[in-house]
């Protein structure tokens, strides 16, 4: 006859891991349009406008109206995260522990593949579009020196869909910081919005993630770590703080097709090879990713650069 084992003998598994905060990322999947090709290279077709114009009821040669077709590419750019781990520390963890650190290394990837999405953001509005056709200049809204507003907020959406961005499957996306939601959820315009986009999008599905949708267009909070660009952005603060809130950051908002963004191969789940030739036979995990995003439409991306606040204060 055998008899269960005293409970201190069996291993309790408890959920009782701690992770340094830190950004899960994979927020910003599905909210670039996708290219085509493959090999190293993507590819971004776009076709300028056309006029129509008034014919003189003779029979004549058409005027062609030659559009322009040009041609946006990029190199898609690879990317890992190895961890060496040792035998003798796999033996002392547990199995919520090593599940851990599988779950640090995938949200390592991710947050690549939504940081080389806001790299090329900030190139594009700081360059000069190679497109035939003007606009090739994105529009750069505030100074740094203000908070930001919901008129603000208005600006940079009417620019876009004034442009002519009437294609319902072309949302609209903008990734602000949560001191930035929260003031202007300080307007009952942005308070009372519900999110109304696709649901199928990573942010989307995530329940930690704030989300509002006005007048078309997806805000969304990220966390703080994702802006780094600007005089007060992450890392800048003191006391604990995130940001320098003497400073500014920079935030974008864009069309979906107005941006490019193309994974190539993707291995979030992490790879273990064990190394004999090394002592103790240590183990390596690996993580990959290899992709590349790039701005194409001027007219359909818009910075805002205003202050860089760490908590919201009430309008006036």
């Amino acid at each position: 006859m055998t008899t269960q084992a005293p409970n201190w003998y069996r291993e309790k598994i408890r959920d009782m891991v701690r992770a340094r905060y830190q950004s899960r990322g994979g927020y910003l999947d599905g909210t670039m349009v996708q290219g085509d090709g493959g090999a190293g290279e993507v590819k971004f077709p776009v076709v300028g406008r056309v006029e129509a114009y008034e014919i003189s009821g003779s029979i004549q040669k058409i005027t062609n109206t030659n559009p322009s077709l040009n041609m946006i590419k990029v190199s898609m750019r690879d990317f890992e995260a190895p961890a060496w781990m040792r035998v003798q520390d796999a033996r002392r963890q547990g199995p919520n522990e090593q599940a851990a650190v599988g779950r640090m290394m995938s949200a390592a990837i991710r947050r690549k593949r939504d940081n080389l999405k806001l790299e090329a953001l900030n190139t594009f509005v700081n360059g000069v579009s190679t497109l035939d056709d003007d606009p090739k200049e994105c529009l750069k809204l505030g100074d740094g020196s203000a908070r930001i507003d919901i008129v603000n907020a208005m600006d940079a959406i009417d620019h876009v869909s004034g442009a002519g961005n009437d294609d319902d499957d072309n949302g609209i996306f903008w990734a602000i910081p949560h001191a930035w939601m929260s003031q202007l959820e300080m307007y009952e315009e942005i308070k009372n919005a519900d999110y109304a986009g696709p649901t199928d999008l990573p942010f989307a599905k995530s329940g930690k993630v704030k989300k509002r949708t006005v007048r078309g267009c997806h805000i969304l909070a990220l966390p703080n770590e994702h802006f780094t660009v600007g005089t007060g952005a992450f890392g800048t603060g003191s006391n604990g703080r995130a940001f320098d809130d003497t400073g500014y950051i920079d935030t974008f908002l864009w069309v979906k097709d107005a941006v490019g963004a193309e994974i190539e191969w993707n291995k979030e789940n992490m790879s273990i090879t064990s190394h004999a030739d090394y002592e103790g036979t240590p183990m390596l995990g690996k993580v990959s990713l290899s992709g590349a995003s790039v701005g194409i439409l001027p007219e359909g991306v818009v910075r805002l650069r205003y202050k860089a606040i760490n908590s919201a204060t009430r309008p006036a």
